[in-house]
């Protein structure tokens, strides 16, 4: 059982509790001063690092190794025991900080869930596919619809749906069980590898050549809304911003219910 946490670089690890481990993406290139497990042994995808971000990761996960219960934390993100923003904010008010809620906690609760996920939020103005065409390519949205038409037809309505919502859980968060892992990995990366072949991402710059690792924020919910499994959603924090400030900053945006756009 085993939350790997997906880091490019060193960064404090020691207090994260036991069953968390540091995962060094983009190894080919990123040095690993720590000793971490690499995204490059094995069966990996880790020359794609800079277009599929954490993927390389989870693609890693998927393919090298055999945990019963499974997870991808991107680094600075982690889960908390909050199943609300404002229990986070008030909780980093009263303490000063916030722990990532054990590995031991995410493994009793997949008794009740098949998967625990980051709670829901927005992502700015109007709905996903709104939000995606404003940050992004909107032809890449347009690419990625037909092939899940051709490859996945049974998923169209799901993805349709998805995008005309408002809200999504962002980050390519979970926790869940190996089985479940490798049904959802087998399912988005024959997606992205296909819409990888029709698009031409070579002019894009280096926040646009991201892209994979965007679509796949997208499609993790088109799949689980298709699959409807047992979902429990947490609050995920970014290590580097849980102060008070922070914390007081962001229950005024929830109180009055002008909540800041993700900054991706």
């Amino acid at each position: 059982m085993t939350m790997y946490v997906i880091t490019h670089k060193h960064f404090n690890y020691q207090k994260l509790g036991d069953g968390y481990t540091p995962l060094l993406v983009g190894a080919n290139k990123n040095a690993n001063p720590d000793n971490f497990l690499q995204d490059n042994d094995g069966e990996n995808i880790s020359n794609k690092n800079s277009s599929f971000c954490e993927l390389t990761g989870l693609y890693w996960m998927w393919q090298n190794r055999k945990d019963q219960a499974i997870g991808l934390s991107h680094y600075r993100r982690y889960f908390s025991n909050y199943t609300t923003f404002n229990q986070l904010f008030f909780n980093v008010l009263v303490k000063g900080e916030v722990n990532p809620i054990s590995v031991l906690q995410l493994d009793n609760l997949l008794e009740k869930y098949d998967w625990i996920v980051a709670k829901p939020q927005l992502c700015g103005v109007g709905t996903l596919w709104e939000q995606f065409a404003r940050f992004h390519h909107e032809n890449d949205m347009v690419t990625v619809q037909e092939v899940i038409a051709e490859l996945s037809p049974e998923y169209l309505l799901a993805f349709k749906h998805v995008m005309s919502q408002k809200r999504a859980s962002f980050y390519n968060m979970f926790y869940t069980s190996k089985v479940e892992l490798d049904s959802y990995a087998s399912w988005v990366f024959s997606i992205l590898f296909e819409v990888e072949k029709r698009v031409d991402i070579s002019t894009y710059n280096t926040y646009q050549q991201r892209l994979f690792g965007f679509l796949a924020e997208r499609l993790f919910n088109v799949w689980l809304y298709h699959r409807k499994p047992k979902l429990k959603y947490l609050v995920e924090y970014n290590n580097e911003l849980t102060n008070r400030g922070w914390a007081a900053r962001q229950i005024r945006h929830e109180t009055f219910g002008k909540l800041k756009p993700r900054n991706e």
